[in-house]
């Protein structure tokens, strides 16, 4: 794909923009503790994160405790995180300048995460601000989760741009699943959850250790 036909780009938020695993780890900790299951090392919760909540809880709590443990484990982490979700997250080095520069360029830019939606809108309008993201994604239920292409297909027609018009810019295998099952640019960063050998085997056609090098690919 040539960069010259990039239209929009679209972005991951977790491991990303923003590095979230303490607050996920945290809260998740407080939720195991609350149901005397053991906790995790918060390191360990960067490779329990990039499906989605229900899965992350699946991951984490011991299938022995039976499905009550797991579902108020999961309650809980649901009314705590939103609270929480920004005690210790932190902006990744260089993307506020980067998103600075997409929108000066005249990219159009959003957010497909599977955070719920509503702590997505509140993360990314604290973090973000002045920055005029076309829409922020999560989790709602109107929209299948990343890797499912729903929401892609819904992103070029909310933008009125084709699928190769898209540059998608995610941390995890599912990121990039996504990508390449809507038909986008699978560009990954090598700062997030995941390891460069499960970038490349879910199909990253790029990895970029800097976000100077993705302003490079797309010459801003």
């Amino acid at each position: 794909m040539s960069d010259t036909q990039v239209k929009a780009v679209l972005f991951d938020l977790d491991g990303t923009l923003l590095d979230t695993v303490k607050d996920i780890g945290t809260g998740a900790n407080l939720a195991l503790c609350r149901r005397g299951c053991p906790e995790y090392p918060l390191e360990d919760y960067r490779g329990f994160v990039g499906h989605g909540i229900k899965n992350l809880f699946r991951k984490i709590v011991p299938a022995s405790a039976g499905e009550e443990v797991y579902q108020k484990a999961l309650d809980f982490y649901l009314s705590y995180y939103p609270d929480h979700c920004m005690d210790h997250t932190e902006l990744f080095p260089g993307i506020r300048e980067l998103l600075h520069k997409l929108q000066a360029a005249g990219y159009q830019l959003g957010v497909i995460t599977n955070k719920t939606q509503e702590t997505a809108q509140k993360i990314m309008d604290h973090y973000f601000p002045e920055v005029d993201f076309a829409f922020v994604w999560g989790r709602s239920g109107d929209r299948p989760l990343k890797p499912d292409p729903a929401a892609g297909t819904l992103a070029c027609v909310e933008l009125g741009v084709k699928p190769e018009e898209v540059l998608f810019f995610g941390d995890g295998d599912t990121d990039m699943e996504f990508a390449v099952n809507s038909g986008f640019w699978p560009v990954a960063c090598s700062w997030g959850y995941r390891s460069r050998a499960e970038l490349t085997a879910a199909g990253a056609h790029q990895i970029v250790d800097t976000t100077a090098e993705l302003e490079q690919i797309l010459h801003l």
